[in-house]
């Protein structure tokens, strides 16, 4: 129980000190290499997968053209979660492609098929109309004989719309003078507009465009019937065409009420019509301005509308 020696081992702290400090830089250095690969693991992971989202985003974006068709979306053949989305995207798509086109043909379709039993409806009243009738049948048969033309005016637009869209798809552009054509129609319009004064205002010179001057007579035609719906007897029609950098801007503008401000940015959608019904009225399927935008859109163009100052018109 007694101490016998002792033994003391001394080493100077600078060598100690020295040997710490290289065994920490190694374990830092260590510890920042891992860290740097880790960090430029993530990135390339992070990078690669931002650019898979990125094309899937532009893919969906692209996935309509202009005129509302759907075109191909591409698929991946990835297995993670992402590819399994775009081929979520492109089999829904393709869905929507197949019910697309099939709305785009029903137009056609139904105006073909409602034809026959319109014909039917119709010759059966003038068989009536030829046989002696009470007054009280008389009325009814007028009533019938109104409707029947209403919905046969009705099938005629639908095939109309049809046709136009039709031609839209197969235009084919030339070399035209648009100052002289819209001269030439504006001179057509003078008898349908009386007694609506009818003011044109054109380029000192001519205008050369190349376009598709049937649909550019059409979308005129279109505007011509929307403004003299909207435009009193006591009323005016201005159509205006200016010079616009390398195209044009073709406007016609009418005395009238004001546009409603709801419907706006609806007015040149398909099927969209503000006008009040009245009697003795056309057919309006809400088309014309539709067939209008179409037309700018073919040329790389837009339709627009807004409020003449002070509310005069549209």
């Amino acid at each position: 129980g007694q101490t016998r020696a002792a033994l003391l081992l001394e080493r100077e702290s600078d060598a100690l000190l020295r040997l710490t400090d290289r065994a920490f830089s190694g374990l830092f250095a260590a510890t920042l290499l891992a860290l740097l690969a880790a960090i430029g693991t993530l990135f390339l992971f992070a990078g690669r997968l931002s650019g898979r989202i990125r094309r899937l985003r532009d893919a969906a974006e692209n996935a309509l053209d202009r005129h509302g068709r759907v075109r191909g979306f591409p698929m991946s053949n990835a297995r993670d979660e992402i590819g399994d989305l775009s081929r979520s995207f492109a089999t829904l798509l393709g869905e929507v492609g197949v019910y697309t086109s099939y709305l785009r043909g029903l137009a056609g379709k139904l105006s073909h098929e409602i034809n026959t039993p319109i014909a039917i409806v119709r010759t059966s009243l003038e068989n009536l109309e030829a046989d002696p009738q009470s007054p009280d049948a008389r009325v009814y048969l007028d009533r019938a004989r109104g409707g029947i033309e209403r919905l046969g005016a009705l099938v005629r637009a639908m095939s109309e719309a049809g046709r136009i869209e039709q031609a839209i798809e197969s235009a084919e552009s030339e070399n035209i003078d648009l100052r002289r054509l819209v001269a030439d129609s504006a001179e057509g319009y003078r008898p349908l507009l009386s007694p609506r004064a009818l003011r044109v205002e054109l380029p000192a010179s001519s205008l050369p465009l190349r376009c598709a001057p049937d649909l550019i007579a059409q979308a005129l035609d279109k505007l011509i019937d929307n403004a003299r719906s909207f435009c009193p007897h006591d009323g005016w029609v201005r159509i205006a065409l200016v010079s616009d950098g390398d195209g044009a801007r073709l406007s016609v503008a009418n005395s009238g009420p004001p546009l409603p401000a709801s419907m706006r940015d609806k007015l040149f959608d398909s099927l969209v019509s503000v006008r009040e019904k009245k009697a003795g009225d056309g057919v309006h399927l809400g088309v014309g301005l539709y067939i209008g935008k179409l037309v700018a859109e073919l040329h790389r163009g837009r339709g627009e509308a807004h409020n003449l100052p002070d509310a005069a018109g549209a």
